[in-house]
């Protein structure tokens, strides 16, 4: 059948379920249409603005029919924001809908029979980011609209810890007195001393001048890093996670929902059943928390990191906390782990959301540890290296985490047994 359907056209819809980003399913005339903000169930009038060989993009106009599961945002810029996208949907089935997400990869992608444990909600639904990657135009700040690189100027997230938004506030103070060149902003914050951490990026060195400005009226104001240089203080916040000091630098890596984050790290460790007597392999280790919290629990502690800033920090982190059964090797992981003598009983594994290369994944197989707990933030690259470890490993345990609450992802803890 060919396809009638025009840009700009209106057209109402039947939602027949949720992709894997949050968007709303529906076909009109035989042709697949995603309608972000949408939910099943819902009959919705909907704008084509992109038509592709095998789908179409709509947008809401009106909602025709509610789901019950629909709830008020609460955010005045979410409508174009493209900063989270399950806002108007209820938080009990935003936790059904991130089970079922992980269910159909591994069934699906993985081509495995796994049950799928429910998912570990999180303590808090708003205000628990403690990171922040803002762009900026001028004397706009804020994040790009969905698929798009229009900038949506935004005064305050609904997602951010109430320090990152006090920042926001002067930065855009600043912004909008000053003109400049600034393109990024990052801020972070540091649990430990209530601390903030900018990172400020411009093509125009004489941007500097934003860096007093924010010393002179941000008090928790704890570092500044201007183009890759620190000018202010030392480069660090403090983070406290399972009752652990983590020093992280602006481009160290660290879980963005803190307080969630020690949830995962305990059901990580407590599905490994750890022995004294265990040597354990931490890959992609970033500043080393996985391998300082699981220190206690073993004989010995290896952990692999190819950015160099992130195993500077770790290697602090191991002082700070008095720890000395850990080493940290910097490195590309894939090159390093074949390198290793040691026996390995345990294996961590952290991966970004690309996951593991193949190369990687032949090495780990190679190793035959014992056991390996794999911990993911993409349930589609889980699932294929689940899948690609089948032939050496059972899976025989899978628990979401929802780290990021009112958006569509989902952190998932699994346990491989050696078969």
């Amino acid at each position: 059948m060919l396809n009638t359907i025009k840009i700009d056209e209106i057209y109402d819809a039947n939602i027949e379920g949720l992709e894997n980003e949050g968007a709303g399913v529906c076909k009109l005339n035989g042709m697949v249409v995603f309608v972000p903000k949408a939910l099943t169930g819902e009959k919705v009038r909907i704008r084509i603005i992109e038509i592709k060989k095998n789908y179409a993009k709509g947008k809401v106009i009106e909602v025709l029919e509610k789901s019950k599961h629909r709830v008020d945002s609460g955010c005045p810029y979410y409508e174009e924001c493209g900063g989270c996208n399950l806002r108007h949907q209820d938080s009990k089935e935003n936790l059904k809908f991130k089970k079922e997400k992980v269910e159909n990869a591994i069934k699906r992608i993985g081509k495995l029979d796994i049950k799928v444990n429910d998912v570990v909600s999180s303590f808090r639904d708003d205000n628990y980011r403690n990171k922040a990657s803002f762009k900026v135009e001028n004397n706009k700040i804020g994040f790009y609209s969905e698929g798009t690189y229009q900038l949506v100027d935004i005064k305050e997230c609904k997602l951010m810890k109430k320090e990152i938004n006090d920042s926001l506030y002067y930065i855009r103070k600043y912004l909008e007195e000053n003109k400049n060149e600034i393109k990024n902003v990052t801020v972070k914050y540091g649990n430990a001393m209530n601390e903030i951490l900018i990172d400020i990026y411009s093509v125009n060195e004489s941007d500097i001048n934003i860096c007093d400005f924010l010393i002179n009226n941000l008090p928790s104001l704890k570092t500044i890093i201007f183009n890759d240089k620190i000018v202010y203080q030392n480069g660090y916040i403090s983070q406290i996670i399972n009752g652990l000091m983590f020093n992280c630098s602006a481009k160290s890596f660290f879980q963005v929902n803190d307080m969630q984050a020690e949830k995962l790290y305990n059901l990580a460790i407590k599905s490994a059943n750890l022995k004294e007597s265990d040597t354990v392999l931490d890959l992609y280790c970033g500043t080393g928390t996985i391998s300082c919290i699981v220190s206690s629990y073993v004989k010995k502690v290896i952990g692999v990191e190819i950015v160099e800033d992130a195993v500077r920090d770790a290697k602090c982190n191991l002082m700070i906390n008095n720890i000395n059964n850990v080493k940290f090797i910097v490195g590309d992981a894939a090159k390093k782990v074949s390198k290793i003598k040691e026996k390995v009983d345990v294996i961590f594994v952290d991966p970004p959301r690309s996951g593991m290369d193949r190369k990687m994944i032949s090495i780990i197989k190679n190793i035959k540890a014992k056991k390996i707990v794999y911990i993911s933030c993409n349930p589609v690259t889980m699932a294929r290296d689940l899948n690609y470890l089948s032939d050496t490993y059972i899976t025989s345990k899978v628990t979401p985490v929802d780290m990021f609450p009112n958006t569509a992802h989902v952190e998932c803890v699994c346990v491989l047994k050696l078969k």
